[in-house]
């Protein structure tokens, strides 16, 4: 029962930080947080790399850098 507690704890952790890392770079918040609140702590690199993309596509059509 104490496993399934700190799983549950820690998905909801995760949900609630990558949540708030798309808040911050622009992005889909409650896409990138339910992503989180499913998928845990393996939501994070897909997440970076769609941050990266969108910066990317940002910096591709004007002259202006997004700060991440």
């Amino acid at each position: 029962m104490l496993f399934i507690s700190a799983v549950a704890i820690g998905l909801i952790v995760s949900g609630a930080l990558i949540g708030f890392s798309a808040y911050y770079s622009g992005m889909a918040v409650k896409r990138w947080g339910l992503a989180g609140l499913l998928l845990g702590p393996a939501a994070y690199p897909l997440f970076n790399a769609h941050k990266q993309l969108a910066n990317r596509k940002v910096v591709a059509f004007s002259d202006v850098s997004v700060i991440c």
